[in-house]
């Protein structure tokens, strides 16, 4: 028998784009140690900060995840009677893992589909009701973006120290709200959305800088059509549709309120009321979190790596930097902790459910299933 040629090892794109998210990942997290004021600054400290709030914090962030595992469950169950709240808690384990590792959180719906799969789901069933999740989240983020804004304005306009930094606000919640109202438009026109797909077809011809065109316009008709599916499905039940809306308010106030126990576990309330200032309180920093979100989000790497970082400091400086106290960067590194690198460790080992896929594999096999489902949609085109 012939022995099989072993795949080489080739430097890609994909590859030194994975190389730079991974070293910048390492020399945030060194900086933030070594660091002037940094962690080991603030462990040579005795009693610098509670451990407790730390692991508070971490629990917190992690009951979003639970949660989304019952809003989970209550989409599949619409149809699937026998699926255990387990089998949901993998699910969205699985999401955040491949969306804590690929670029703006892409990834983790196409290993949820492919797991999902695996459980003997429909693919067009599963897929409308992680759409419909992803709706409902979207419009819940933006509304407390939002009323956020409304409520603490003045304290958001002061963020505005510069043109990089307004630039970097205004564009971040610009998009934010740019990009729920295209889904709700979406969702409930199917004429604005037939426009819009003919114009996204007509500037890839024109401007020929997308290969297959064609086979784009008919995956996105596709999507579109599940997307309006469950849309429609979604407004029919209204019972599970305010249920929906009420775990998702408490998943989204569950990572909103994690920079609030970081505040407190650096022992920032204290020394703030010692100075002769007027301490944060949890809504203070539910709001401002909300900021730091639809800010973030902008920088298209996994995790928002450096983004994320950059947002903490500027909207949260004035809370752990008080006089000669400065405890930004150990606030930024816990955070980022409990929020993200915590959670790729929990999640990790949940990604041996999708063995032997990666997201490119994944997409093309759930692509071909859709289409067996939905069929190939070309009029329009």
């Amino acid at each position: 028998m012939e022995q099989k040629k072993k795949k080489k090892f080739r430097i890609n794109g994909i590859v030194i784009f994975n190389i730079i998210v991974i070293a910048l990942s390492v020399y945030l997290l060194i900086y933030f140690f070594v660091s002037e004021d940094g962690v080991i600054d603030l462990l040579s400290k005795r009693g610098s900060f509670s451990i407790f709030w730390v692991i508070i914090a971490a629990l917190v962030y992690e009951l979003n995840v639970v949660i989304d595992s019952f809003v989970t469950l209550v989409y599949i169950r619409s149809e699937y009677k026998d699926f255990r709240f387990i089998d949901a808690l993998k699910v969205s384990l699985v999401g955040v893992f491949f969306g804590a590792v690929t670029p703006s959180n892409t990834g983790g719906q196409p290993m949820q589909l492919f797991l999902l799969s695996k459980k003997n789901i429909r693919i067009g069933f599963g897929s409308a009701c992680l759409t419909q999740k992803f709706i409902v989240y979207q419009i819940v983020t933006t509304v407390f973006s939002v009323l956020a804004v409304i409520i603490k304005f003045n304290y958001f306009s002061s963020a505005f120290t510069n043109f990089w930094s307004t630039a970097f606000i205004i564009l971040g919640f610009t998009v934010q709200l740019a990009v729920t109202g295209l889904f709700l438009i979406i969702s409930f026109s199917k004429n604005v959305s037939n426009k819009l797909v003919r114009g996204i077809y007509w500037i890839m011809k024109k401007l020929k800088f997308v290969k297959e065109p064609e086979h784009k316009i008919r995956r996105l008709k596709r999507e579109i059509k599940i997307f309006q599916q469950s849309s429609k499905d979604l407004m029919a039940n209204k019972k599970k549709l305010i249920q929906i809306y009420l775990l998702v308010i408490i998943q989204v106030l569950s990572i909103l309120a994690v920079p609030y126990f970081i505040y407190l576990s650096l022992d920032m309330r204290q020394i703030t009321i010692n100075a002769g200032g007027v301490p944060g309180n949890i809504f203070d920093f539910i709001c401002i979190q909300s900021f730091v979100l639809f800010t973030s989000n902008l920088v298209p790497l996994p995790g928002a790596s450096g983004g994320a970082e950059l947002a903490f400091s500027m909207y949260f400086g004035q809370f752990f930097i008080i006089g000669a106290v400065n405890k930004i960067k150990p606030a930024i590194l816990l955070w980022r902790l409990c929020t993200y690198y915590a959670s790729i460790v929990v999640s990790a080992p949940f990604s041996y459910l999708t063995k032997g896929r990666n997201t490119s594999s994944a997409m093309e096999e759930i692509d071909k299933i859709k289409k067996a489902e939905y069929g190939d949609i070309d009029e329009g085109a």
